[in-house]
């Protein structure tokens, strides 16, 4: 049997797949690098702007909670 990997474009897709599967004719395997691909399409997903306020807002509240700390 060959193994082949496919990129789903949409949810109907895999509705597909998933009788396929269930009529025995193609087996679905779980991929590991299912977490990386979704991180890829998160890149570019917040504007450069947005990272440093975000950062600030960290950076801001450690601060204050070493405070609290001493």
């Amino acid at each position: 049997m060959d193994t082949i990997q496919i990129e789903l474009k949409n949810k109907n897709a895999l509705s597909i797949l998933k009788s396929l599967e269930k009529a025995k004719m193609i087996k679905l395997l779980n991929s590991k690098k299912q977490v990386k691909t979704s991180l890829l399409n998160l890149k570019g997903s917040i504007t450069p702007e947005r990272v440093i306020e975000l950062s600030n807002e960290i950076e801001k509240s450690r601060n204050e909670w070493d405070e609290r700390i001493s």
